[in-house]
Order: C-alpha cells, then structure tokens, then sequence
C-alpha cells in the first residue's frame, strides 16, 4: 500500500519534517505517562530509537500485569495520543489542510463511492476443517494428532487446540452465517480470505489497485465457494489506496456490505507506512462501529512482541531451563557470556510472566504499527464488541525472507524448539481460530493480558528456555552455515 503527499501523514515538527521516531517517542510517552510516570520521563532522553525502544514497549506491557485499569489505560492514552496526533491532508479550496485522525472521517467526505464487482465462486462449500501442513492436508483424526503434538511441543497452547476442535465439532461456522467479512490487505499471506472464500463467506478486499491479488482470486474463483466483493473505480478497475481513500472505502464498505462487517487488518508495508496503515484502518474501524456497519474486529498479535503468559507457560519455560545438563552448550557459553547469551526466557519468579521477544532487527515502526491493533483490541473487547486477536506463530512470509537475517534466524530456529510455519498453515490455522472467536466469543478475563494469551500460536517462543533476543542470534548464524 502506497503513500503520498495526500491521505494519512505522520505530523509535522517545527522544522516541517514528519518524523516516525518522533511520533512514537509522544506516543509510548503518552502511553507511559498515564500508568508509569517515571518511565514516561525516560522516553524523551533515549538517543537511539531504533535499539532504545524496546525498554518503552515493554514496560507498557508490564504495568498492565495485575491491574485491569492500568492494562485499559495505557492502550486509551496511546490510541488517543496517535490518532490526535496522525493527520490525514486533504484539499479545501485548493489548499492541503490537515485534519486530526481523530477527526478525519467525520470531517472529509468522499469523492465519490467506488463501484462493486463480484467474484461470484462456483465450487461447493467445504464442510470439513482441513490444515494444510507439510504437504499433507490434516483434517479429522489426523488433524486433532498434530494439535496434541504441538501442545506437547510447546508450539500451540492448550487453549489453541481446544478451540480449533471446537471449529472442527462445528463445520457450519465455517462460512461465518450472519456476517461478511472485511479484509484490509487482501493479497496477505497470513489473511483468511482464501479459507473464508472455500468456505463460502462473503468477503470483502481491500488493496492497491497495483496488487497481483485481484487477478490471483480471479483465477482462483472456481475453487472459491463463497463471494469475493471488490471495490472498483470509474472504469471498472479494481482496488483502493487505504491512505489515500479512506473516506471513500468507509463510504463502499456501508454500500457493499451484505452483512454486519467483521473488519480485519492484514496489511503490511515497510517502515512508517506500516504506522500510517495502522493508523489509517484504526480511524475506519472506530467509524464502522460507531454506527453499526461493523459489530466485531480481527487482529493478528506477532510473536515478536511483548505479552503476559500464564503461570504455567512460565513453569514450563523454567523446567526446561532446569532441565539442561551440566554439559549442555548453550549452558556452558551463557555462563561464559554472563547470560548475555543465553539469557533465561524469565526473570526468577513465580505466577504470570512478562514475555519480551521484540529485537532491534523487526524495528520501532513495526512494533508500534501491530501495537495500534492490540490497543484496538483491548479498547473493543472492554466496550462490548465482539474481538478476536491471535498471537500468531513466527511464519516464512515474503516480508521476512527478504530480510537477510530474519530470514537466516528463522532457519536455525529449530535448534531451540521454535517452529517455523509456512504460510498455507498459518493462514488456516489463524482463519479457524477467528471463526472460533466470532462464533463463540473470547473468555471473560480479569486483566485484559489474559485475552491476548488465550488461544495463543507462538511457534515455540513462550516455553522455550531463552530470552529470544539472546538466543536468536546464535539461531541466525546457525541459519546462515545452514544456507
């Protein structure tokens, strides 16, 4: 998804620059401010961003940990402090004027609203959850096997499996009865459309006019056994910029929707755009809600973040770690390094447990923009609305193998019990698991961490022994030898 002078924009600084650190740094402060005043004050001082922001980050993660209000409160000021602070630029009279993100849907109208064009499915819908792992496709018996395998292994929690069984007991939520699905990113690879569309759900895609995905689910169509919905322009032209067209994809998706919208967010894009996406579906998802044309929102967390994990994911986490020999080389060079490598996944202790696995290489940008949609998730679900996000696991998608060292640690990450999904199987598995939520709804919880954990896929990340920021990288040189 593109950007331009036009549409949604980080906001000016004295000198007229629009600057992503600058804005982050105001919002975690922000964010801070209301839940550790103290390390608010510690934000504004940190010189390099790009390695300094992973303190910020967590720290609004651990404040949150026994107390709801701090937990909601942190998520209200950060969203608050964003959206007051992003701009969407727009002409009056000929001028650019910026609007508050806050503002900009209730201030800009559209141009025009955008045609619809039907991708009309021709196949019968499938009736049977059915994974795609290895080259086999798992469904049944052998479905429910490697559930149990990837408890035992510590890829998927407890609460994962029971709720992708529960799809499976139940095949007819497949194809979402009652609703239609709004999909911002449809060329993702983790997105559920493709599964949705087999299913037969209704779905509605956004992307750029320039994405290979309107010919890709063209010509998929006689696989398809639901309905694919695709904004048009003037000539029948396929595709919207989230950017720059907001008002106008806010005006198509009341027009089209055949059904209560359930907005997900799947889009990725480099560096700031990454954040004026985030910010650009936030301000759609609060307009939609807000009168009705959407009831429930989709999410997915990355494993390389910040969560709170259960007690028995931090048990399990330190009997691994005591259950190495005195021979064991990980052992041996994390004495060596003063656990610099190495380091315990865990701070010695006992009950829930913070889980840092952010790391300098995924950047501010990133974290800040998948940060937008948990805040999101947490504001919704406390207000009433149907939310389903899920910590989804490390996956070799196109964004991380064209990172040299992302790509390499995800090649060595085996060696410390991670497992690496390709994208068909992330895609499956995290559609079941929306389809559970929207069907079935998220546990009442007391602090708003638990949702996030409940359900979680993280490959492996949570109950392996190390702190992934010191193990990691011996898993990219081993990655590398590998290559």
């Amino acid at each position: 998804m593109s950007s331009s002078s036009t549409g949604v924009q980080f906001p000016t600084d004295s000198d007229g620059n629009r600057s992503t650190a600058r804005l982050a740094k105001q919002v975690v402060a922000d964010a801070l401010a209301v839940v550790d005043p103290a390390a608010a004050e510690r934000v504004p001082k940190i010189k390099d961003w790009r390695k300094g922001y992973i303190a910020p980050f967590t720290e609004m993660v651990s404040a949150g940990v026994a107390d709801p209000a701090k937990w909601d409160g942190a998520a209200r000021a950060a969203l608050d402090s964003l959206q007051s602070r992003m701009v969407g630029v727009h002409e009056v009279d000929g001028k650019p004027v910026e609007t508050p993100m806050s503002d900009y849907l209730a201030v800009v109208e559209p141009r025009s609203t955008p045609g619809t064009e039907t991708i009309q499915g021709t196949a019968t819908p499938v009736r049977e959850l059915s994974i795609p792992y290895r080259g086999e496709n798992l469904t049944g018996a052998a479905l429910r096997d490697r559930l149990d395998k990837w408890v035992d292994g510590g890829v998927i929690e407890p609460s994962c499996a029971a709720a992708i069984r529960l799809v499976q007991d139940n095949p007819e939520w497949l194809s979402l009865p009652g609703r239609a699905m709004l999909v911002l990113g449809l060329g993702s690879e983790m997105g559920p459309t493709g599964q949705l569309l087999r299913w037969g759900a209704d779905v509605l895609g956004v992307d750029l006019p320039s994405s290979p995905a309107w010919d890709r689910f063209r010509g998929e169509s006689s696989a398809f056994a639901g309905r694919l919905h695709v904004p048009t322009d003037p000539e029948g032209r396929p595709g919207v910029d989230l950017l720059t067209q907001l008002p106008e994809i806010a005006a198509w998706a009341r027009s089209a929707a055949p059904a209560p919208l359930t907005i997900g967010s799947y889009f990725y894009a480099d560096g700031g755009t990454h954040v004026q996406l985030s910010s650009a579906a936030d301000a759609l998802v609060v307009d939609l809600l807000g009168d009705g044309t959407a009831d429930a929102l989709a999410y997915l967390a990355t494993p390389m973040d910040t969560f709170v994990v259960p007690t028995d994911v931090r048990e399990a986490s330190d009997a691994a770690l005591t259950a190495r020999k005195a021979t064991d080389v990980k052992k041996i060079v994390g004495a060596l390094t003063r656990r610099k490598v190495f380091h315990r996944n865990y701070e010695k202790g006992h009950g829930p447990a913070v889980h840092d696995a952010l790391v300098p290489q995924q950047g501010p940008n990133y974290t800040l923009a998948k940060r937008v949609q948990r805040w999101r998730a947490t504001t919704a679900f406390a207000d009433g609305h149907t939310v389903s996000v899920n910590v989804a696991p490390a996956t070799n998608t196109h964004s991380v193998t064209k990172n040299k060292i992302l790509a390499a640690t995800y090649k060595g990450a085996h060696v410390f019990g991670i497992e690496i999904f390709e994208a068909a199987t992330s895609s499956a598995l995290l559609a079941a698991l929306m389809v559970h939520d929207l069907n079935v709804g998220r546990p009442d919880v007391t602090v708003q961490w638990e949702h996030e954990s409940h359900g979680a896929a993280s490959g492996g990340l949570w109950r392996q022994p190390y702190l992934p920021r010191t193990a990691l990288p011996v898993a990219a040189l081993l990655g590398t030898v590998k290559k």
